[in-house]
């Protein structure tokens, strides 16, 4: 689980990068694998049935500090994603 998130992490800083050296098609692919990588951690609104149990599993198996983690990581994702997808329409 640790790994998967330093992952993400590791992808979202090279979102960054490709950002600042305005390779947005490059920095958009990062962040999806970043968002990628986070898939399946948490739980996410609109599952259901047999996929909420497992991800209520993975869930409940993340300390405190893994979770903020997740959570930033995701949000800076979507905002930075958000910011690039603007930029190049």
């Amino acid at each position: 689980m640790e790994a998967k998130i330093q992952k993400a992490i590791d992808f979202k800083l090279e979102g960054h990068r490709c950002y600042k050296e305005k390779k947005f098609r490059e920095a958009i692919g990062k962040y999806h694998r970043a968002l990628l990588q986070l898939k399946g951690i948490h739980v996410v609104d609109g599952t259901t049935g047999s996929e909420v149990n497992l991800l209520n599993q993975a869930a409940a198996k993340l300390t405190e500090e893994q979770r903020r983690a997740v959570e930033s990581t995701e949000i800076e994702c979507y905002d930075s994603l958000t910011v690039v997808v603007k930029i190049t329409c």
